[in-house]
C-alpha cells in the first residue's frame, strides 16, 4: 500500500489517500494517515479497499497537491553525518513544499535515506524516502518526507536503498539494508537514516531522489511554498 496526505481541491484541507494505477484516491473516512497508520494491520488494509471501492475523489497523481504524509509530534531521532543527532519535528515538510534557502544562504547539501514509521505499540508500518537540506554551516533547514509512506507488502524485505542526483549524475547513495537494526530505542514512532549526503547545491539545481520501491520525487533547490 501507498498512503499520502494530499491537499483536497474540493475541501481545501489535508486529507489521507492512497496511490494506485497513478492516481490519488481520496480515503472517505474522516481518519489522518497518522490515525489510520497507528491502527492494526487488518484496519489499514480494510480503509485502503475502502479508499479504492468509495473515493472522495479520484485525481491525477502528478496534478496533486502532496503535503507530508505525516507530521511528527516528537523530535525525530536521526542517523547523519556519521553520528546521532534529533530534528525538529517543525522541519517536515512534503515533496510538493520545495526546498527554500534560508536568508543569507547561497546554498544547501541534502543528506538522503529514508525514514521508518511505527504505529501504536511500535508497530513498524512503513517507510518513506527522505532528503534532510542543511546549510554550509550544517544547520537544519527542511526535512522533506514521501512523495508517500509505503508498506512492506510492497517489498519484500530485500535491501533498500535511496539515490540523489542532478543532471543524472548521482551526488549520494544511502543503502539502507532490510531490517530495522538502526532504529534506537525510543524513537517516538519515527526515525531517519540520512547517511549519504550531496555536494552543496545551488539555486536552480533540481535534485531527484529515486527510493525505487519506495517511490521517488523531484526538487528545485531554492523553490517553497
Amino acid at each position: 500500500m501507498r498512503w499520502v496526505t494530499y491537499l483536497s481541491p474540493s475541501g481545501g484541507g489535508e486529507r489521507a489517500g492512497v496511490i494506485d494505477d497513478g492516481c490519488v484516491f481520496g480515503y472517505p473516512g474522516g481518519q489522518s494517515l497518522p490515525e489510520l497508520l497507528a491502527g492494526n494491520g487488518d484496519a489499514l488494509g480494510d480503509a485502503f479497499q475502502r479508499a479504492l471501492a468509495a473515493p472522495v475523489e479520484i485525481i491525477v497523481e502528478f496534478e496533486t497537491r502532496l503535503c507530508a504524509p505525516v507530521r511528527p509530534a516528537a523530535p525525530v531521532p536521526a542517523f547523519t553525518g556519521g553520528g546521532w543527532t534529533t530534528l525538529d519535528p517543525a522541519l517536515v515538510r512534503g515533496t510538493d513544499d520545495g526546498a527554500g534557502l534560508p536568508p543569507g544562504a547561497e546554498a544547501v547539501s541534502a543528506a538522503v535515506g529514508a525514514v521508518a514509521l511505527f504505529g501504536a505499540g511500535g508497530r513498524h508500518v512503513g517507510y518513506a524516502p527522505a532528503c534532510l537540506w542543511r546549510t554550509p554551516g550544517r544547520v537544519p533547514v527542511s526535512l522533506t518526507l514521501g512523495p508517500a509512506v509505503v508498506t512492506g507488502d510492497e517489498f519484500d524485505g530485500s535491501d533498500l536503498s535511496v539515490a540523489a542526483s542532478v543532471d543524472d549524475t548521482e551526488l549520494a547513495r544511502a543503502e539502507i539494508g532490510g531490517g530495522l537494526g538502526w532504529v534506537p530505542a525510543g524513537h517516538g514512532g519515527m526515525a531517519a537514516y540520512l547517511p549519504a549526503e550531496t555536494r552543496l547545491l545551488e539555486p536552480g539545481e533540481e535534485l531527484f531522489v529515486d527510493g525505487g520501491a519506495l517511490g521517488d520525487f523531484e526538487i528545485r533547490v531554492g523553490s517553497g511554498v
